[in-house]
């Protein structure tokens, strides 16, 4: 293996192994950087990245860099080396960057003690993510070796910078959920209007890390008398003055406008005095599309850092629910049907929490697909519904398959089942943890739901349209919907179900299928409303899924490749040096084997003879050696015929009649006459079968049974020959080395047989099988092609 290739496989299986860890972001670029710098030979290494607003790439991890620069230094998009590699997309080496016009020398970060640099973009499809770099302190020639390898390596990069910032999002996520869930719970804590507002803006304030809130209600001539205004601040009176300058302002805007507002920079509003700075949101409390008030937030608490559109969008959701909780403040009326539906929504979140839980305690996709359909069909701590089937889209073929269903084929198991869960009173969690969950269950369903396939048609009905359209449908008569095939109809036989598409990334990745077959309650609003936020959860689960699975595909095979190089490796370097040591015995060898079959000869009388049979029987032990290694080390070239195995194998059994009968071996031979002929080398094959044989009748030391049978296999038209013996069978680490060269369990073995007869049938493109029998002794099977490619 070429040294850069050896560079590339270690750099890129550290960084597989750091993407799969549990660390955040920042700490997996830190090590990444330092993995890159010592896997190239350099003194340094940097990752910057494009920060949301597109404009500006920063420094997020750096070795050999001032470490005080991170997250401090940044270039525009297209200036300096980082922001020209991010606006060009394309690699770049230079030799000396203080002499190219496009470097930005910036002395604080320590890039002075460096003399060349490499930089790569950091790609996802066609979006530059960032950039990585690799310095050298001494001057540095870079190659187009080292261009692909950082390339590969920002490739790899690029991946773990996807998954951190999916995981962070889906955190981010959640987190946002939970705060609105409790803002919302505050919002139902009182009638009191001032402690109200005063509740509102201190609780988005903290959700949104601002600085300070404002809310000014209008409209209201109810409460008139009531307090109107609120003020929320964590900066002092900072933010009460600002909110003076502009706030009046920013108010009337939004609300003669009904729509949100983002301001990013304040300064850069034509609206404001250019004097004035700081980043602003502000959003109308609308009550059936009536503003009866804005609340506004000002600055990020975070210096230099600005609002975003996911907080206009997360102030927007808390605003809806606000704006509720202040008109229930004039209307008491209504709280009773608010409180119902609070409680319902913690309901829901409570159960998606629980399920979500259970959904992380796995990345087995089959684990998991049954964890998402039991928590469809459980009652309580479940969606509760009587049925359930999960199907996923194959890009391939263009269609939608089955994976698996869940739920009882019949009233009666209806009734065990349910009886089961309410007896024993276990959440999901708890049937996950008692492994009761995962036991083998081939049911009806589970059956059903795996013959269903449909192609990605509109004509298909339903199934396709759900993944098409990525809409949930809610069919309540299935007889008279049009969209519903016949088929399916008849398939499940139920008049009602909903489907609900598994979103992640904006892709459709699958469909569930629910019904209440059993206890006919109808599917509501409410419950496709819930089935698809479960269903949004339940996809990015399987997503990731998916994708870990094709991480550990993808490792195994490198790891695979890995050991297939180093193997090699050690089979040439152990192949000259058995040539080479070969060669200087074989010489003397023959010489001593000579000369002493000659004093045999004229020693055929003598006392002495028996020590010169000695001396002949180690000298053929050695020239065996010899000629099992030289097999062994040279290639094995062909020369194909067309052969009749079965004759070939009866030649070797009476080849060895003699010795089988010696040591106690009877041979049971079912030859498959109807063989057809094998374009095959016959003499290897024949050394191939004659090895195999050895090391049966070695095996049956006390005698025993050797049975040889040939046939055509129907599943893969190969030709097989399998021998099997009556021995003692062969131990688990002897199964892993049996065909690794020089293993051996005998005393005066070379340990090449095996290996040699593995060589020649897999460059006959054939494989050879070994097990063990039930019923004792170890089972041989070679498998070579009936039509070989030469």
């Amino acid at each position: 293996m070429q040294t850069t290739e050896k560079t590339e496989l270690s750099i890129l299986s550290e960084i597989s192994r750091i993407s799969n860890s549990t660390i955040g972001l920042a700490e997996k670029l830190r090590r990444i950087v330092e993995v890159v710098a010592q896997g190239m030979g350099k003194d340094g290494a940097s990752v910057f990245l494009i920060d949301r607003s597109g404009k500006t790439v920063t420094l997020h991890a750096a070795v050999g860099l001032n470490q005080e620069s991170i997250g401090k230094l940044s270039f525009p998009i297209g200036m300096g080396i980082a922001g020209w590699v991010a606006e060009q997309k394309v690699p770049l080496a230079l030799e000396d960057p203080y002499a190219d016009p496009r470097f930005a020398y910036v002395p604080e970060s320590g890039i002075g003690s460096f003399k060349s640099l490499v930089a790569a973009p950091v790609m996802d499809e066609d979006s530059c993510l960032g950039v990585i770099f690799v310095l050298s302190s001494s001057v540095w020639q870079a190659t187009s070796s080292d261009l692909t390898l950082l390339t590969t390596t920002a490739n790899q990069l690029s991946g773990v910078i996807k998954s951190a910032r999916l995981f962070k999002g889906l955190q981010d996520r959640l987190a946002d959920l939970a705060s609105i869930y409790e803002i919302g719970m505050a919002l139902t804590s009182t009638l009191d209007l001032e402690q109200l507002l005063s509740l509102i803006a201190k609780s988005t304030t903290q959700s949104l890390r601002a600085q300070g809130c404002t809310i000014r209600l209008m409209n209201l001539p109810e409460i008139v008398s009531k307090k109107t205004f609120a003020y929320h601040s964590v900066i002092g009176d900072a933010i009460r003055e600002l909110d003076a300058r502009i706030g009046p302002a920013v108010a009337d805007r939004v609300a003669g406008q009904s729509k949100p507002l983002l301001i990013r920079d304040v300064s850069k509003d034509g609206a404001f005095n250019e004097s004035t700075s700081g980043s602003v949101i502000s959003v109308p409390l609308l009550f059936r599309e009536k503003v009866i008030g804005v609340i506004t937030l000002y600055n990020k608490q975070k210096d230099g850092q600005m609002f975003s559109d996911e907080d206009l969008q997360f102030l927007t959701t808390v605003a809806s629910n606000a704006a509720v909780a202040v008109e229930n403040a004039a209307m008491y009326e209504r709280m009773e049907d608010l409180a119902i539906e609070a409680r319902t929504r913690a309901q829901e979140l409570s159960i998606l929490n629980d399920i979500g839980t259970a959904m992380s305690t796995t990345l087995n996709l089959d684990r998991l697909l049954r964890i998402i359909l039991t928590a469809a069909t459980m009652g309580g701590s479940g969606l509760g519904f009587n049925r359930a089937l999960l199907l996923l889209t194959n890009d391939r073929t263009n269609s939608l398959q089955g994976m698996m269903g869940v739920g009882p084929a019949n009233w009666e198991e209806a009734g065990r089942a349910w009886g089961e869960v309410s007896s024993r009173h276990k959440s999901l969690m708890e049937w996950i943890q008692t492994g009761e969950l995962f036991e083998h269950r081939d049911s009806a369903l589970n059956a059903l739901a795996r013959g269903i396939r449909v192609m990605l048609d509109p004509a298909e009905g339903v199934l396709a349209l759900t993944v098409l359209n990525k809409q949930p449908y809610n069919v309540t008569n299935a007889a008279a919907d049009p969209t519903v095939p016949k088929e399916l109809r008849e398939l499940l036989k139920v008049n009602s179900f909903a489907t609900v598409p598994l979103i992640a990334k904006d892709r459709v990745i699958g469909v569930v299928l629910v019904d209440n077959m059993f206890n006919q309650r109808q599917i509501t609003d409410g419950d496709i409303r819930f089935l698809t936020m479960f269903a949004h959860q339940a996809a990015l689960a399987i997503e990731n899924a998916v994708i870990h699975t094709n991480l550990e595909t993808m490792n195994k095979d490198i790891r695979s490749l890995h050991e297939q190089l180093v193997q090699s490796e050690k089979m040439a370097a152990l192949g000259a040096m058995m040539a080479e040591i070969t060669h200087e015995i074989r010489n003397p060898l023959v010489s001593i084997g000579g000369f002493t079959r000659r004093l045999a000869k004229k020693l055929q009388h003598s006392e002495d003879k028996k020590y010169i049979d000695i001396i002949l029987s180690e000298v053929s032990r050695l020239e065996g050696i010899i000629h099992d290694n030289l097999s062994y080390i040279k290639e094995v070239s062909l020369q194909l015929s067309d052969t009749d195995v079965n004759s070939l194998i009866l030649e070797i059994l009476t080849l060895y009649e003699d010795e089988l009968v010696q040591r106690r071996i009877s041979v049971e031979t079912k030859l498959y006459p109807g063989m057809p002929l094998l374009k095959i080398d016959a003499p290897q094959i024949k050394q191939a079968v004659i090895n195999i044989l050895k090391n049966a009748m070695e095996a049956m030391e006390n005698g025993g049974t050797l049975s040889i049978k040939t046939c055509v296999l129907d599943d893969t038209q190969e030709a097989a020959i399998e021998f099997g013996d009556t021995g003692p069978g062969v131990t688990a680490k002897t199964m892993h080395n049996i065909f690794n060269p020089y293993y051996t369990t005998k005393p005066r073995g070379t340990g090449l047989g095996l290996p040699i007869t593995n060589r020649i049938i897999k460059a006959h493109k054939g494989k050879i099988d070994l097990k063990n029998k039930e019923t004792g002794g170890a089972v041989f099977t070679i498998k070579l092609p009936v039509s070989s490619t030469k």
